[in-house]
């Protein structure tokens, strides 16, 4: 038998709790005026972290966004020494992403602040629940096309 409407409205409404928590959260403790760092440089950090190499498009595909938002992160990312690019020796038009040294610390702190957080968050459900949880999000991730680790 299928969810009632009300059980999918509150299926919405505890997403976006979640999203907005979790975004609260990381802005309490990872303050953009303080680190340089936005809730969605974090989220390119942990792809590149990652996927690297990556290039800009597909990026741009994972996060679902378009090229031109993904181009200005990058840019931003990369004169903050974080991101790098090179070019593909093969293809000259290709550029290849990668994180550098002090982007690689980064990425690992906003893994480590991820992992926490993520914890905290389903702390009060039961192991045998959050073993559940993860597959159902995984499944309806890959299902939208998120095929990240």
């Amino acid at each position: 038998m299928p969810l009632k409407n009300q059980e999918y409205l509150q299926i919405n409404q505890a997403l976006f709790s979640l999203t907005h928590a979790y975004e609260t959260r990381m802005s309490k403790e990872y303050p953009a005026e303080e680190t340089g760092l936005t809730v969605f440089d974090c989220a390119i950090l942990m792809v590149i972290g990652q996927s690297a190499p990556i290039i800009s498009s597909e990026l741009a595909l994972r996060m679902d966004v378009t090229a031109s938002t993904i181009s200005i992160y990058v840019r931003r990312l990369t004169q903050q020494g974080l991101v790098c690019m090179e070019r593909d020796e093969d293809d000259r038009r290709t550029w290849w992403l990668h994180l550098t040294e002090s982007g690689q610390l980064a990425y690992e702190a906003v893994i480590a602040g991820t992992i926490q957080y993520t914890r905290d968050f389903i702390a009060m459900l039961k192991p045998e629940e959050q073993k559940t949880l993860h597959r159902l999000l995984l499944k309806i991730s890959h299902g939208l096309g998120f095929t990240w680790q």
